[in-house]
């Protein structure tokens, strides 16, 4: 249940992303590893760097929380940034970029998810509180894995970002200008079945 559980290295270091497992509310506790991403040195030490060395209410491992269940991870090409997919309930799946002592805001806002019983989860107001996610989708698409395209097959496609999303049977390119979405694609939908 909401396991997350991506695993990738950058600079030497290992980043790993955790689900919150179904205990919402531990997603903004710093003091939990449930909906977090984790940043640990290859011999499991955590970095000095890291966000405790600012808020020793932070467990030492800890980079990033208020996430729900992080199901994809890829590192760009272009600007060396880690972007994560993460998905959300009943909507408000989403890409983010993984940032020191960032919060997505689970489950203080879903961004647009409701709970699965119709209720709305946090408010509007809560937007300019947490880190923004670079592009949501209302409702849910399943959102999987995600990575940059940088070959030559597809010249007009290069630097842009390729999503699955299992739920509805598609494969998404997003043409991005910096962080800044300029298109959304569908390249397949009810082709292949789950991607």
């Amino acid at each position: 249940l909401h396991w997350g559980s991506r695993l990738m290295f950058k600079d030497n270091l290992l980043y790993a992303s955790i689900g919150e497992r179904g205990y919402g509310s531990a997603a903004q506790d710093p003091t939990s590893y449930f909906g977090k991403m984790i940043r640990i040195n290859k011999d499991g030490t955590a970095p000095k760097d890291n966000p405790y060395s600012m808020n020793e209410d932070w467990l030492p491992e800890i980079y990033q929380i208020g996430l729900r269940n992080p199901q994809g991870m890829t590192i760009s090409p272009f600007n060396d940034k880690i972007y994560f997919s993460n998905h959300g309930p009943r909507g408000g799946d989403s890409i983010g970029i993984v940032k020191f002592a960032g919060n997505y805001g689970w489950k203080r806002i879903a961004w647009g998810g409701t709970e699965y019983s119709g209720r709305k989860i946090g408010a509007n107001s809560l937007e300019n509180i947490y880190d923004k996610p670079l592009i949501i989708w209302v409702p849910s698409i399943g959102i999987g894995n995600l990575s940059f395209y940088n070959g030559d097959v597809f010249p007009n496609w290069y630097g842009d970002l390729l999503i699955t999303a299992s739920k509805i049977n598609m494969l998404i390119r997003i043409d991005l200008d910096g962080n800044k979405i300029v298109r959304e694609e569908i390249v397949l939908k009810d082709k292949i079945g789950r991607i």
